[in-house]
């Protein structure tokens, strides 16, 4: 309200009263009358007092005229005044013969000013009730004759200074003014005593008896003369006062046809009470039937308004304001109250009306409440307190009545043209929606990569409820915790927060865990939808690891909207969560309706993708299998026939020397020992493909007898037996008090088929390394480690390290986990002459785990050589195989770990 002066004070000034004329009216008396002065004094409504407005002297003509300053004397007549005094028409003598000579033949009258320096009733001094002559005459509201010394004394008594002038009043009537008739039906409200418009005072200076009777009568006859016009007078000035009003009311009830804006209600409101009464503070409330609040809209604190309540009104429960409840709902009607500041006793037992959202008004004088009344239903009020006492009459309160029920009829129309418009507006949003979620639920029905749904779905759930952030989190399938699987982040917040790369952004929303069973989450879950507080959402954060607590509190959340995403509304697939930054928001029932219909329909698409994932998976699966089963049986009829054909061959050689007579025992035991080798090897092959296929699948659990075992006794076992088939030179860097927890038969066999391995793709007299070093679990490279051996026992394990180092033509990276798998073989293998069914290392890992172990490839470095590396725990040497103690050999861990020179180079 930039045009509005908030709570300036209605000026009081001598323009209220045509002193012209009664001044005119005052001369004419004291001719009549031949009193010497007469003071006239007016009500004044702003300060609740009798104001001294006209002092007339007479004068001589052509004598200059005498000022005579303003000083308010301010001292109470006692009731002894009353008592003590007569009444005019008791004590009236006969008025004796005015001397020529005391007044001129042309009388002249003087107007006492106020900077004349007088005692004697100066202009502007204000008397309240009881307060001296004027203050008594008004009070006892009676005419009152009265001697200078009784006015002197009764000065005195209450301890007043006397009366100093240059002449000597001798005698002094009053005269209280008269209304003829009430203009207010209910003014005794306003004012304590019958209305009294002013008082008049006469006074004399020659030495007689006093005010005769015919002198009172004519005195009397022109009070009424003057009471008369005044009444005139205000009788006019409440003609404009009206009329002003109704053209006021008129533009008020033109201002809101069609369509009300809450601050041009508040602006027309203020407006009309500051041009009508005197106002301090104010305070606008509306009552709204649908939640039972009352709603504060405007509130003005002693001239200063309340910032902000348009926007953001102050909402109040109606049994925090029983009064207003009582008074506004049940009674409907106005309530007027006066406040003395002397007595605090009505202020209190109103103190809900008196103070909130406007501040403490318990020390205005005047309180008025209006109810906005619109046939039985009450709407709100206007409450407004002035600084003045009594300062709203019945017409006051009569146009501000009206101007609230234009006021109301305007908010009900407006309500009543709003409700259409709403409808049509609703409707509109609700076809908008529709097809907001009809073209939602297509784009995400339509997608089979279930990472590309559920980052559509986080973004179609926040586009459609207009919030910066939105996430989905997946239940695992133990339903320990929920897993974020995709986050849609408006505001940049959480990649800001992440700082990674587009590669590695999926990989770190999947680390944000939250816990589920057991926790607040798992409580709710229950329910369609619910909300989590700011405190809430501190506790999960607490329960949550590390990333999840980041999360939480990092991108500040001040609370979230949980709905729950349910297949078939049993099978709980996740929630997605939607993240608010302002505490007191809440969404529609509508917008609720909306998202658990997208959520339903996602939680279907979800279970499609990943079914349709699933079987891609398994289609990859199946051809992948197809291609290995069509590289085994080419790669196992090749190695089927070279030892079938060497048995053949020979076997046909020793046929036809047999046939022919020719055959020599040195001859046939050659042959017969290359028979022998072959079906050797065809008897390791069959072996080998009937473990694996013994194995099965990489879950199925072995069934191995685990015991002590030498590991240098394994060891020289299998070297023996392979260094008669290879050229290589094997080197063995094991110590004698090595123990292991295996099965002694397929350790051997593992640490054959590894050496084996490494001969085949050595160069002839290349160099082979075999060699065990003890270590701690916790020290081996972390992608190898199995941390339930540490996480069950109190220690840290040891275990034995065993690398098998070559120099051979190493395995390309792409390649270092596939060799591990059944029938593959390196491609770069697949080229050579070396022959293999591509099933030794799968035996090897999976006898290797099945002993507690693992198996891996350390290093592997093209044409330089590979190592490949597995541990077993390591145990004590069993007591009965000790028969003597031997010095351990040095087994630190910088041995273990030195490559053989061609690699490390």
């Amino acid at each position: 309200m930039s045009n509005a002066i908030w709570g300036d004070p209605k000026p009081t000034s001598d323009e209220q009263y045509p002193l012209k004329l009664l001044t005119e009216l005052v001369q004419d008396m004291l001719k009549q009358v031949s009193a010497y002065g007469a003071c006239l004094a007016l009500y004044d409504e702003s300060i609740n007092q009798m104001v001294v407005r006209l002092h007339l002297r007479r004068c001589k003509s052509g004598n200059n005229q005498v000022g005579l300053s303003m000083e308010q004397g301010a001292f109470q007549v006692r009731p002894a005044l009353r008592r003590n005094t007569m009444k005019l028409a008791d004590k009236l003598t006969p008025l004796p013969a005015v001397p020529t000579s005391m007044f001129p033949e042309e009388e002249c009258f003087e107007n006492v000013q106020t900077t004349s320096g007088t005692d004697l009733l100066p202009v502007g001094s204000a008397y309240p009730l009881v307060q001296d002559l004027i203050g008594a005459t008004w009070y006892h509201h009676q005419s009152y004759h009265l001697s200078h010394e009784r006015y002197q004394t009764l000065r005195a008594s209450s301890h007043q200074p006397p009366i100093q002038e240059a002449f000597t009043p001798s005698w002094y009537l009053t005269l209280p003014l008269n209304e003829l008739e009430q203009s207010y039906e209910d003014i005794d409200r306003k004012h304590p005593q019958n209305y009294c418009p002013g008082v008049l005072v006469l006074y004399q200076i020659q030495p007689t008896a006093g005010f005769q009777e015919q002198q009172a009568q004519v005195a009397q006859q022109h009070a009424e003369r003057i009471s008369l016009y005044l009444q005139n007078d205000r009788l006019r000035r409440l003609q404009f006062y009206t009329r002003d009003h109704v053209k006021q009311l008129q533009q008020i009830s033109t201002t809101f046809p069609n369509s009300l804006r809450l601050s041009d209600l508040v602006e027309e409101v203020f407006r009309f009470v500051h041009n009508t009464v005197d106002v301090s503070s104010m305070l606008l409330t509306l009552y709204d039937r649908d939640t039972r609040k009352l709603y504060d809209i405007f509130a003005l604190n002693r001239g200063v308004p309340i910032e902000g309540l348009t926007e953001q009104p102050v909402i109040i429960e109606p049994d925090a304001r029983p009064h207003w409840w009582q008074i506004a709902q049940k009674e409907k009607r106005t309530l007027l109250l006066s406040l003395d500041s002397n007595n605090q006793t009505e202020a209190e037992v109103y103190a809900d009306l008196l103070t909130g959202t406007w501040g403490d008004q318990r020390g205005a004088e005047t309180f008025l409440l209006i109810p906005m009344k619109m046939f039985t239903r009450v709407v709100g009020s206007l409450c407004i307190t002035s600084q003045r006492p009594h300062a709203y009459s019945s017409l006051d309160i009569l146009v501000l009545e009206t101007m609230v029920q234009i006021v109301t009829v305007a908010l009900e129309n407006a309500k009543l043209y709003e409700r259409p418009r709403l409808a049509l507006k609703q409707s509109k949003r609700r076809e908008e929606s529709l097809a907001s979620t009809i073209s939602a639920l297509q784009a995400i029905s339509t997608v089979l990569n279930v990472s590309e749904l559920l980052h559509k779905f986080v973004q179609i759930v926040a586009n459609l409820v207009e919030v910066e952030m939105c996430s989905f989190f997946q239940l695992m399938p133990n339903e320990d915790e929920l897993v974020a699987q995709a986050i849609f982040d408006r505001t940049g917040k959480w990649k800001a927060l992440d700082g990674a790369r587009q590669d590695d952004h999926e990989e770190l929303i999947n680390m944000i865990h939250l816990p589920f069973k057991g926790s607040l989450l798992a409580e709710m879950v229950n329910e369609a939808f619910f909300y989590v507080d700011a405190s809430n959402i501190e506790a999960i954060a607490q329960a949550s690891g590390e990333s999840g607590a980041i999360f939480l509190r990092e991108i500040d959340i001040q609370k979230m909207l949980v709905i729950p995403v349910r297949y078939q509304t049993t099978d709980l697939v996740g929630i997605v969560v939607i993240h608010l930054s302002q505490p007191d928001r809440l969404f529609q029932p509508e917008e609720i309706s909306i998202l658990m219909a997208i959520s339903a329909q996602a939680a279907g698409a979800i279970r499609n993708a990943q079914l349709f994932e699933q079987i891609q998976e398994a289609n990859a699966e199946l051809q992948r299998m197809d291609r290995v089963k069509d590289e085994f049986i080419m790669t196992a009829s090749h190695e089927l026939r070279t030892p079938l054909s060497a048995i053949s061959g020979y076997s046909s050689l020793l046929k036809k020397q047999g046939e022919n007579g020719r055959a020599n025992p040195q001859q046939n035991l050659k042959f017969a020992n290359k028979i022998v080798d072959a079906t050797q090897q065809l008897k390791d092959l069959v072996d080998n493909m009937t473990q694996a296929a013994r194995m099965g699948a990489l879950d199925k659990k072995l069934e191995l007898q685990l015991v002590p075992s030498q590991l240098l006794a394994a060891t020289e076992m299998a070297t023996t037996m392979l260094n008669i088939n290879i050229e290589q030179v094997i080197t063995v860097d094991i110590a004698a008090d090595l123990w292991v927890n295996s099965d002694t038969l397929r350790l051997r066999q593992v640490i054959t088929n590894l050496l084996d391995n490494a001969a085949k793709y050595s160069p002839p007299r290349g160099r082979i390394l075999i060699a065990a070093r003890a270590t701690n679990l916790s020290k081996l490279p972390e992608n190898q480690v199995d941390y339930t051996n540490i996480l069950t026992s109190e220690a840290d394990p040891e275990v034995i390290v065993i690398r098998v180092c070559d120099e051979g033509d190493g395995i390309a990276p792409e390649d270092i986990e596939k060799i591990f798998d059944k029938f593959v073989r390196a491609p770069r293998s697949l080229t050579t002459s070396v022959r293999g069914t591509g099933l030794g290392l799968f035996i090897c890992r999976r006898f290797i785990e099945a002993m507690g172990g693992r198996l891996w490839l350390e290093v592997s470095r093209p044409g330089k050589g590979s190592i490949f590396s597995f541990y077993l725990m390591r145990v004590s040497q069993p007591t009965e195989t000790r028969e003597h103690d031997e010095p351990e050999s040095d087994t630190t861990e910088t041995s273990l770990y030195s490559t053989p020179e061609n690699i490390s180079r």
